[in-house]
């Protein structure tokens, strides 16, 4: 009877290498660093090229602005088509007044694609033995019930792992087939008022006494902990050491005797001075 182990070594091995891939597998990524005098209307352009080319915005944040008449900065994530990608940076800079920065870059993941496809056949062979091998078992009249789910263990964890690299390849075909352009697009220096329009001294001052209020909150609540919390867990943890140190201190100085006192001097005697006769 065909065991696990030899259906685990039954499929032929098919063993790939870089050299038979029929195209290099590429992710390619690029980012642009624009100044346009409308960012607003610039966004709209670059988003009708991209999605012209068969891409989407994969992600757009647009920062706020003051007023509807500032100009907006934008940071873009675009997915393109990546054969398109070198025509949609050109598209996209000539769109805008100025480019600050430009990059490009590629990954070759051509050795990574070829064995995860060996990698996938050779386990797809594994799983149809192992469920022929399945099959055997369950038409034996004494099939042996530990057997069968050595088996459909067996099963179920070559399609666990199948699913894991399919998943993997799903990414990488998408990430090869569309490009990761990142567009940080900015006003230019001319469109930025010299001077904002939208200070508000009665707002700075409410801001201000609001900060001040918030401070004094601040410090009546340090002053709170400390007294209620601070100040009696310093005089638990050093006050009453402390105390019991000096009174056992007091204790150990009454109880010590006394030092003798020291004998008075003796006076030094002085000789009578004979009187003159």
């Amino acid at each position: 009877m065909t065991t696990v182990a030899a259906a685990a070594e039954a499929p032929e091995v098919v063993d790939y290498d870089a050299e038979t891939a029929t195209e290099r597998q590429v992710i390619r990524n690029a980012s642009l660093e624009l100044q346009a005098d409308d960012t607003r209307t610039a966004f709209e352009e670059i988003m009708d090229l991209v999605e012209g080319t068969g891409g989407f915005v994969a992600s757009a944040t647009v920062e706020p602005v003051d007023s509807e008449t500032d100009q907006p900065v934008v940071n873009m994530v675009l997915r393109v088509p990546a054969d398109e990608l070198p025509g949609v940076i050109d598209a996209i800079k000539d769109s805008v007044e100025v480019v600050l920065t430009e990059s490009q870059n590629a990954e070759d993941v051509t050795a990574q694609f070829v064995d995860l496809e060996a990698r996938l056949h050779n386990s797809q062979a594994l799983e149809t033995e192992l469920v022929a091998l399945l099959a055997e078992v369950r038409q034996q009249p004494d099939a042996d019930p530990a057997k069968l789910l050595e088996v459909f263990n067996e099963v179920s964890r070559v399609r666990g792992e199948i699913e894991q690299m399919q998943g993997q390849l799903n990414y990488l075909n998408d990430v090869v087939a569309m490009a990761t352009l990142s567009v940080y697009l900015a006003p230019t220096p001319a469109a930025v008022p010299i001077v904002e329009d939208t200070w508000e001294p009665v707002d700075v001052a409410r801001d201000s006494l609001r900060n001040l209020v918030s401070g004094l909150q601040d410090i009546g609540e340090w002053g709170i902990n400390f007294a209620l919390y601070t100040l009696p867990l310093l005089l638990l943890t050093i006050g009453i050491p402390l105390l019991i140190a000096f009174l056992l201190y007091r204790r150990w100085k009454k109880r010590r005797p006394a030092r003798p006192e020291p004998p008075a001097p003796i006076p030094p005697v002085i000789p009578a001075r004979p009187q003159a006769s």
